[in-house]
């Protein structure tokens, strides 16, 4: 123990744990609660060099379940209208979460203005009671912002959650720099974009899927620096292409076939009207048969470039880093997920440009040294924090913007804090309240909305008995209007008038009802593609279930049979290959 140790007591306690600890076998605590359960983990000589920086005792969740908990507090992007119950506040707003959510929600902007006092709530810590327990308390009667980290440089983008200099999105969610986009995720310095996600540098886009560089195509996926293409996959400097698999540098190309310019554009009019619009049923036509030359071709399996003593999926410039799924610009991360510009962190859900963080979810933006913590961002040196910003050495707290030495959302001197820190940490020790995060229960996001529920489904019991909760499906933006089913809808855009948006449309998959907004039918004529069938939160979903969150399958390279990890479940029967190997056959 240090000689200058702020938590002497503690730092005794967990100092004796972690001086004889020695890689082991552990049983998980939900082993036997569901399918996912690993049951027994192995605590390895590198997680203990983590918990060693950390100063916590080794989990009592397999990596798979902890992996679940994270993600119970990640939205699918849903969105609610519910009553803020705010005090004297009883407006219709817009929320992420449903009003079955069991804690209060306020309107976001009251949230993180002037007029609400977080310290109005703060509880003074009572040493005879449970300090989980008293953050139990504090937990239910706290609120929750509607949105989440939605910086106020958005604008007419009501419909969002997360970002910053957003302008005109709609139903999209962390997004950045962009501009008109709709029905999306994490889109950067993007333009016109829709249906999409993991979209960078792009204009023009509809269904694309983590690609960059991408100009005036349509259903597009793991492709960079191509444009006035549709159905990619995999390929890089590809212009005027159409349903073409792993091709480099080419143009005029059907199905991976080469053509002149002037049989490419005999093909096009082949499939176009006069107007260069494409009906509905073609467009079902040609994605299924480029699905079909999808799976005919080795493809990338962890899809990882550039890395270097790396285990997991979706990397990009890594180091060192084991057991994550998408990460870039990162080194010395492990059982993570969605780790970007990040270094030297273990259990992490969504988090950029930060180190030094250990069970967290969705804490970022230049944060440091945070432990078991939700929704925070520029925060230092604290541990079980709630929607905080630019906060350092705070403990169990909700709501605080610009604050330090705080317990509780109760103000204390330095001295006062550290003292009380070590009496609370001490007694979580000893009572074994310690070093596991926060559960389901604490969760103002219902698990059949997050997504967990899309990479490790569970039943309406398991849910409850893990701990959370389930929400009702939020009502329709159809309303009153009339409803249009499949057959009645037009099969080009150009055959769709005007009045299109003041009709619902019947979705063809889950019979729920939808409306195209005037944006979205601009979109669509400019693109020259058909109005959706299918509702927007379904086609939202099923991209999300491409390369689900958090999940990475172990399989054997196709052409060396060397095991790998793939984003890309092998029952589909894709053609899986190690990065060697799809780089020697394909580049």
């Amino acid at each position: 123990m240090s000689q200058n140790s702020k938590t002497p007591k503690f730092d005794i306690l967990i100092g004796d744990i972690l001086k004889n600890l020695v890689p082991h076998m552990r049983s998980c605590k939900w082993q036997g609660e569901h399918k996912y359960c690993e049951w027994e983990f192995e605590v390895t000589g590198e997680d203990i060099l983590f918990l060693k920086m950390f100063r916590v005792p080794p989990p009592n969740y397999c990596p798979t379940c902890r992996r679940m908990r994270r993600l119970t507090y990640a939205s699918i992007f849903q969105f609610f209208q519910i009553k803020c119950q705010a005090p004297n506040h009883e407006e219709t707003m817009l929320s992420v979460f449903s009003k079955e959510c069991p804690f209060p929600v306020y309107d976001y902007k009251y949230f993180i203005s002037d007029e609400f006092d977080p310290f109005s709530f703060g509880n003074k810590y009572k040493i005879d009671k449970s300090p989980l327990e008293q953050f139990w308390e504090f937990r239910k009667k706290f609120p929750v912002p509607s949105l989440l980290n939605r910086d106020p440089s958005c604008i007419n983008s009501e419909y969002s959650s997360g970002g910053r200099n957003l302008k005109n999105g709609y139903y999209v969610s962390g997004c950045y720099g962009s501009e008109n986009i709709w029905y999306s995720t994490m889109i950067v310095k993007s333009k016109e974009i829709m249906d999409s996600s993991r979209i960078e540098k792009s204009e023009y886009v509809y269904e694309g899927f983590a690609s960059k560089n991408i100009y005036k195509s349509s259903f597009i996926y793991f492709s960079h620096d191509s444009m006035d293409s549709m159905f990619l996959f995999d390929c890089k400097n590809c212009n005027d292409c159409f349903g073409c698999v792993n091709l480099r540098n080419q143009k005029y190309c059907v199905f991976n076939k080469q053509l002149s310019k002037k049989d490419y554009e005999s093909f096009l009019c082949s499939i176009y009207s006069k107007n260069k619009s494409i009906t509905r049923n073609k467009i079902k036509e040609y994605e299924k048969k480029f699905w079909v030359l999808v799976k005919s071709l080795p493809m990338n399996a962890s899809r990882n470039i550039a890395v270097e003593n790396v285990s997991g999926v979706l990397l990009n410039n890594a180091k060192n880093i084991f057991d994550v799924n998408s990460s870039e610009n990162s080194e010395n991360i492990r059982h993570s997920d969605g780790a970007l510009g990040h270094k030297d962190s273990m259990d992490v859900l969504y988090s950029g440009s930060s180190e030094l963080l250990y069970e967290v979810s969705n804490v970022g933006s230049n944060s440091s040294m945070v432990k078991f913590s939700i929704y925070s961002k520029f925060s230092t040196d604290s541990e079980f924090l709630f929607n905080c910003k630019n906060v350092s050495n705070c403990f169990m707290c909700f709501g605080l913007q610009n604050k330090s030495f705080c317990v509780l959302n109760i103000q204390y001197s330095p001295e006062e804090y550290f003292s009380l820190l070590d009496e609370i940490k001490t007694k979580m020790m000893q009572s074994g309240e310690y070093g596991d995060g926060l559960g389901l229960e604490f969760s103002p996001q219902a698990y059949n909305f997050s997504l967990g529920q899309i990479s490790f489904l569970l039943t309406d019991a398991e849910i409850i008995k893990l701990g959370g909760y389930l929400a009702k499906i939020p009502e329709s933006n159809a309303g009153d209007s009339k409803l249009l089913s499949m057959e009645e809808i037009p099969q080009t855009i150009e055959e769709a008038s005007d009045d299109i948006i003041n009709f619902g449309i019947k979705c063809e998959k889950t019979g729920r009802p939808f409306r195209i907004t005037a944006s979205e039918l601009k979109f669509l004529r400019n693109m020259k593609l058909p109005l959706p069938t299918i509702h927007p939160t379904f086609r939202m979903q099923s991209r999300l279930l491409l390369a689900p969150v958090a999940k990475q399958y172990s399989t054997q390279c196709a052409k060396c049979g060397k095991s790998i990890f793939s984003i890309f479940d092998p029952k589909e029967n894709y053609i899986l290959y190690c990065e060697k190997c799809y780089q020697r056959e394909v580049y």
